[in-house]
């Protein structure tokens, strides 16, 4: 009897033992097992994304500093404020975005690209406003265009500005764009003036 009860004593820890795999602690077990990781991996996602925009932020920061990125950023805004300017009344035009290594991006060439492209859209201008005189077609137009330059100027300083580059040399070249760009609409516009009153004086001969 003794025999059995020490066995009896000694059969109690291995219940206690056992009692690890209890159909509560067996659940737990499952329950860890079965816990989705989905979190984890879209919050690793999520770091490594802010983590490479921080990276191109950076890049753009020192890219823009360097120079000559400033003034392609200038170009570019100015292009694509035209663009949506001028497209609901004068139709789509293909936004010159590209930046490519060797291109100019002098305040001169940077101005004449702009005024280019702006001016571009003149004779569309003219055929969707046949009712107004030729003078006419000419102001409005240069009105248009003058708004949608501005606010891509606008827009480019500000982005310059938040990242604290608008200064020296890249604020210089920014101001001078600005004023070749003003001085090279006066002369399209002149010279559109001019060429017809020189073609009624023609016809009137």
């Amino acid at each position: 009897m003794e025999i059995k009860q020490s066995n009896s004593s000694n059969a109690s820890p291995l219940r206690d033992n056992k009692t690890v795999n209890t159909p509560q602690t067996s659940s737990t077990h499952q329950a860890e097992k079965n816990t989705p990781v989905e979190p984890k991996l879209t919050s690793n996602q999520l770091s490594r994304q802010m983590m490479n925009n921080s990276i191109l932020a950076a890049q753009e920061e020192v890219s823009i500093a360097a120079g000559d990125k400033s003034m392609a950023l200038l170009y570019r805004a100015a292009i694509e404020a035209i663009n949506e300017e001028l497209a609901p009344t004068l139709g789509e035009n293909s936004v010159q975005k590209s930046i490519e290594s060797g291109v100019d991006y002098s305040p001169e060439a940077t101005a004449d690209r702009i005024v280019s492209f702006a001016t571009n859209f003149f004779s569309t201008h003219q055929q969707q406003n046949k009712s107004m005189g030729f003078d006419e077609q000419v102001s409005s137009f240069m009105v248009k265009i003058g708004d949608a330059i501005d606010q891509g100027f606008k827009e480019a300083s500000d982005i310059l500005s938040g990242l604290k580059v608008l200064d020296g040399d890249i604020a210089a070249g920014v101001d001078q764009t600005y004023e070749l760009i003003q001085q090279k609409l006066a002369q399209f516009q002149q010279d559109r003036l001019d060429a017809n009153s020189a073609k009624q004086d023609s016809s009137t001969t």
